[in-house]
């Protein structure tokens, strides 16, 4: 298949790193991707670091005449036969460009549980979780339109063992002794990086909190001047290298106020790490309540505290939570099968269309 995969981004999060793995993985089976929109972005340097083709098409706002053409020229000489909108701008494009009923296919993935416009000219839709699929079902789609696709990541560079994880821990300056509890994610209020601060409080002295990504945002600058004891809190900034460094870690928590089906638990799953997590969106759909990790109401720092302070007490328990999350990756989470899954969405879909 000759794929184009469109996305307006300047910035980086989820769906950028989704729609990179698929382009990387589509390519490693054997067919040929391209991705469209502003290369003056993070996943535009991704894809000229990685080799991957690639256009640019701003995109400036949805009803941007020139880059709708632009799109469908780019489709048409390239000779596509999908072209994959991620996100509402992106399927808006995406459908503008493609077909519902012959090549090029109009597919789109919906990435949030608050997507529900601007995808009805495509063909098909994928949806990152039950939850996703659920909300496009309530706001009029077609059930026969979507499936669901759940998120998958790469199988992390560590093996597990306690030399990796000693390593790293003196790398970040984990003092011995210290329960590490680690989220990662863009400092925004859907995040909810104040709900783990205040749940310090529910905690013994020894358990620290390490706090991946940029806050140097309007949430962040209000996360940083939370009441808060800087010998326990540790902002980390933005790293690239998350995976490397998540076996150095205790626990990964996760605080969200709203989720589709995030990136970040699934590579906590790889980095063999007991999952705390609110019941948002998709979550649930792979945090199963005391066999891969431990659900918590959403919106709620004393019971996100108590959970992370019974799985300090319980050694026997998160050792058995991270192996059924690490089980539970291999089976269902792997980047290669989310790829796989796609590339089959597509080829049904294309078997359904009329030639033109």
């Amino acid at each position: 298949m000759r794929i184009v995969h469109v996305l307006h981004s300047h910035g980086y999060g989820g769906a950028e790193n989704h729609a990179l793995m698929m382009m990387k993985g589509q390519r490693a089976a054997g067919h040929e991707v391209l991705f469209a929109g502003p290369l003056d972005s993070w996943i535009g340097r991704a894809c000229a670091a990685e080799g991957i083709e690639a256009m640019h098409i701003g995109m400036h706002g949805l009803y941007d005449i020139v880059s709708h053409w632009k799109l469908k020229r780019l489709v048409h000489h390239w000779r596509a036969d999908v072209v994959h909108g991620h996100l509402i701008r992106g399927a808006m494009y995406a459908g503008s460009a493609g077909h519902r009923t012959h090549k090029p296919l109009a597919i789109c993935t919906a990435h949030a549980t608050t997507a529900r416009t601007h995808m009805r000219r495509c063909a098909h839709i994928i949806a990152v979780s039950a939850a996703v699929r659920d909300n496009l079902i309530a706001a009029g789609y077609e059930a026969d339109r979507i499936s669901v696709v759940h998120n998958g990541v790469p199988d992390g560079p560590s093996d597990g063992s306690e030399a990796v994880r000693a390593s790293l821990r003196a790398e970040l300056g984990i003092p011995d002794g210290v329960t590490a509890v680690v989220n990662a994610g863009r400092f925004i209020h859907d995040k909810g990086q104040d709900l783990l601060i205040a749940a310090l409080a529910q905690t013994p002295k020894d358990v620290h909190l390490y706090l991946i990504g940029d806050p140097d945002t309007e949430f962040g600058r209000q996360v940083r001047q939370q009441p808060h004891d800087a010998e326990r809190v540790h902002f980390l900034g933005y790293r690239k290298d998350v995976q490397r460094i998540l076996p150095a870690f205790d626990i990964y928590a996760l605080s969200s106020r709203r989720e589709a089906l995030p990136l970040s638990l699934v590579e906590a799953f790889a980095a063999r790490l007991p999952v705390v997590a609110t019941t948002v969106g998709g979550v649930p759909e792979i945090v199963l309540h005391e066999r891969t990790g431990l659900q918590v109401p959403p919106d709620n720092a004393v019971a996100l505290g108590q959970a992370v302070a019974r799985l300090h007490g319980d050694p026997g328990l998160k050792q058995e939570l991270a192996s059924q999350g690490r089980q539970h990756f291999e089976e269902h989470l792997t980047a290669d099968r989310m790829v796989a899954q796609t590339l089959d969405v597509c080829a049904r879909a294309l078997q359904r269309t009329r030639r033109p």
